[in-house]
């Protein structure tokens, strides 16, 4: 507990904050002009609507902000002899776990603060029907669970490396890969890391190339895709901590 409060006074002026409402204000900057462009048929989906472009966002946003939440956290400790320093009071696999620790609860505010604007933008714009609060619950849940399997990757490698642009490259190579995936069959899809925010959609969407009318409708996500989810998240844990806990300081 000692370590994980160190973490956060760590960050106090690493503009974590800062890169939160960036994140925030980009998805809804961005659900914004979709909704500009939205038929009055499809505005009456709108909480269907909502969560299936938040998805797409999801996609294409996250992998990024994984990548950056990582190395605010982990970059210092590459500065002068910290790590060394740091080591003298605690073994590599707790701080290790102190900064998992960190960037997990740092993305579930994250994700929380947005599920609440996602539900007040819903009723202020008049969405149709009750709030599907289960729907938003679970989908909050779901895009945490895929970005901190992310962040396992992205932690991993912002500890192996000093220069901090191998882990933002791959963040960047990431939110790319994620946006390219919505187009890649299912199958092909659950060996890509970065494609689960589509795989655990809860949203699919079918577009009538006759009326061009667009309908949305729920969607289950299969339990396979959360195993394999869940041994993605194993498989970066177990490389990312043997690698740090091997590291030379």
């Amino acid at each position: 507990m000692k370590l994980l409060r160190l973490e956060f006074y760590k960050c106090r002026r690493r503009k974590v904050a800062l890169v939160c409402a960036a994140v925030l204000a980009a998805q809804l900057f961005w659900f914004w002009v979709v909704l500009s462009r939205q038929s009055e048929e499809e505005m009456r989906q709108g909480w269907l609507l909502m969560l299936y472009n938040f998805a797409v966002l999801d996609a294409i946003v996250l992998p990024l902000t994984t990548a950056v939440l990582a190395s605010r956290s982990c970059e210092i400790e590459h500065k002068g002899c910290t790590l060394k320093l740091l080591e003298t009071a605690a073994t590599p696999a707790q701080l290790y776990r102190a900064k998992l620790f960190w960037g997990a609860l740092t993305l579930a505010g994250l994700l929380l603060l947005r599920g609440i604007l996602l539900v007040g933008i819903g009723k202020t714009l008049g969405f149709p029907g009750a709030v599907p609060l289960e729907q938003l619950i679970w989908f909050s849940v779901f895009s945490w669970a895929v970005s901190l399997m992310l962040y396992l990757l992205q932690q991993g490698l912002s500890l192996r490396y000093a220069n901090q642009a191998v882990a933002l490259v791959c963040g960047i190579f990431g939110s790319f890969t994620g946006l390219m995936s919505l187009l890649m069959p299912t199958q092909l899809q659950r060996f890509v890391p970065w494609s689960y925010y589509g795989l655990l959609s809860l949203v699919g969407m079918d577009w009538d190339e006759a009326t061009h009318v667009t309908s949305f409708y729920w969607l289950d996500p299969p339990i396979t895709d959360f195993t394999l989810l869940a041994l993605w998240a194993l498989l970066f844990f177990v490389i990312g901590r043997t690698l740090f806990v091997r590291k030379e300081v």
